[in-house]
């Protein structure tokens, strides 16, 4: 089986909070968000045979040398290769660091891209992260609805965060997101997620231009309703996010998170505190091979 593979970052701590978790990113995606932080795994094709991620996988996680190869994400689609024939090489200090690091890996986060996008990779590598015993999380768009539940159903994901863009309307999602009639995929996502039962986050991430406060209200409203429908499920909250200039983008000044705490708290009331919301300024990934 081959893969997609956008890169892998080897240990996050701010893609699941309170987990040290393994970032592997799938190629490709639908949509085409004005804003993304991951544009270079918009398009392109950089396929690795599915035993090379998990050659990674597990030389990461149980602290072994690994296969390494040079089709990361700080490289564009024409240098990949399917290939995986150079030797592990990494300096003292980032040695030093992997062998403090490696006992405290404790989940397998899947990102892109769009990971849905490759429904059965996501299912193979979530079935190899639960065989290690890892925690398995999945960050999604939305936009394959029938693929997450084929996920939820066969309980290989423990938790789902999932980006909603925008108020759950059209034309705002397709302003969003540059796809059209990609709300509806995203509200049967969101209530995919709140019938399995399943521990999931919204995210929203705020730019300068969108979503505005009203839209945020919109999707806290969405959340509430659900919620009520669906009350023994385990919404954890919404996340806004502090949207951030894309690199090919030209700079803009993110919204503060002085504006973004008044925006929440706007939210909070909308939703008579029966949502958690909470605000995070996003950081800096680095990619590792």
């Amino acid at each position: 089986m081959q893969v997609n593979l956008g890169g892998i970052v080897p240990l996050s701590t701010v893609d699941w909070l309170g987990k040290a978790a393994m970032v592997v990113f799938l190629q490709g995606c639908p949509l085409h968000c004005p804003h993304c932080q991951n544009r270079r795994l918009q398009r392109g094709e950089r396929y690795v045979p599915l035993h090379y991620i998990v050659s990674r996988i597990v030389s990461e996680v149980k602290g072994l040398p690994g296969p390494s190869r040079s089709a990361l994400l700080s490289e564009g689609p024409d240098h990949a290769s399917t290939s995986c024939h150079s030797p592990l090489q990494i300096k003292l200090d980032e040695a030093e660091q992997r062998a403090i690091s490696k006992p405290f890996v404790d989940a397998l986060v899947l990102s892109g891209g769009e990971p849905l996008l490759q429904p059965q990779a996501c299912r193979h590598l979530f079935r190899l992260a639960k065989s290690l015993d890892l925690a398995t999380g999945l960050e999604t768009s939305g936009i394959f609805p029938d693929h997450l539940e084929m996920l939820l159903e066969e309980e290989l994901v423990d938790r789902v965060f999932l980006d909603i863009k925008a108020a759950l309307e059209e034309p705002d999602y397709e302003v969003a997101t540059g796809r059209g009639h990609s709300a509806s995929a995203v509200k049967k996502s969101l209530e995919v997620c709140f019938k399995s039962g399943a521990i999931f986050e919204a995210r929203t991430t705020v730019f300068p231009n969108f979503p505005s406060t009203a839209q945020l209200e919109e999707i806290t409203g969405a959340l509430c309703r659900l919620k009520a429908a669906y009350p023994s499920s385990r919404l954890e909250g919404l996340i806004l996010q502090q949207g951030q200039p894309a690199e090919e983008e030209s700079p803009f000044f993110p919204v503060s998170i002085e504006k973004m705490e008044q925006t929440a708290e706007v939210c909070r009331a909308a939703s008579r505190k029966e949502i958690e919301i909470r605000v995070h300024a996003l950081p800096s990934l680095v990619w590792k091979s």
